[in-house]
Parts: structure tokens; C-alpha cells; sequence
């Protein structure tokens, strides 16, 4: 999970803030996945859309992770 969604999701971060950072998040991005997540992220105009995908990421890294640690 992106540190973005993490301090979404843990409260720390407002939306209007997550907006304000991203920009410079997908200018320091590492991978072109990273990008495009960012990208979507800023991109999103309904605040359930929004929420979807920070949630949607949170399950899909939570999943990696658990296969990774399974290996």
C-alpha cells in the first residue's frame, strides 16, 4: 500500500491534503504502477470513488503481502 492511502486510512491525511501531495508524488514516483496509482488517485472526483480505490489498493497490497510471506 502506498503511504498516501495508509495515512488516508489511518486518518492522518484528509482528502484535500492527499490531493495537495500527489502531485509531487507522482513526480518522485519509483515505478510506472506507483504512477498510475497516483495519477487515478488525483483524477477521482466522487469521494466514493476515491475511497474505493485507496481501499481497493489496501486489500491488494494486504493479499501480496500475505503471498510473499507464504513463500
Amino acid at each position: 500500500m502506498c503511504l498516501i492511502c495508509v495515512e488516508f486510512i489511518n486518518q492522518r491525511m484528509t482528502r484535500d491534503e492527499v490531493r495537495k501531495a500527489l502531485p509531487e508524488m507522482i513526480m518522485f514516483a519509483k515505478s510506472d504502477e506507483d504512477k498510475a496509482h497516483f495519477k487515478k488517485l488525483l483524477n477521482l472526483d466522487s469521494n466514493e470513488d476515491f475511497l474505493e480505490e485507496v481501499k481497493s489498493n489496501a486489500q491488494l497490497s494486504t493479499s501480496n503481502s500475505k503471498s510473499k510471506s507464504a513463500k
